[in-house]
């Protein structure tokens, strides 16, 4: 990996619309698609579960929109915008915004 564009298509291979975890709603489900590994505080997320194939629960965000609450099998993860805007993730089908 010499270059950038290789480094973050490594990765993880996508399967559909991904889009940032910033994107969603709150109460949505997700699966994460891929994570950007360029940073310490990711990597440490990624240690605590938020890894590729991970189903995701968006369930707060601050007044400021950082960080955000994550809900994942095990453990709630308080994640910043700025690492949350590194993270893709494709909606899941029985997700719904409304009401969770």
């Amino acid at each position: 990996m010499t270059t950038v564009d290789t480094a973050h298509t490594a990765n993880f291979t996508l399967k559909g619309p991904a889009v940032p975890l910033t994107q969603l709603p709150l109460g949505s489900r997700c699966r994460v698609e891929a994570v950007d590994e360029n940073s310490e505080s990711l990597l440490r997320l990624m240690e605590m579960g938020l890894t590729p194939g991970a189903v995701v629960v968006m369930e707060r965000e601050a007044p400021l929109k950082s960080p955000y609450s994550l809900r994942l099998p095990g453990c709630t993860l308080a994640v910043r915008r700025e690492d949350a805007e590194r993270v893709l993730v494709t909606l899941l089908p029985e997700s719904s915004a409304e009401g969770k």
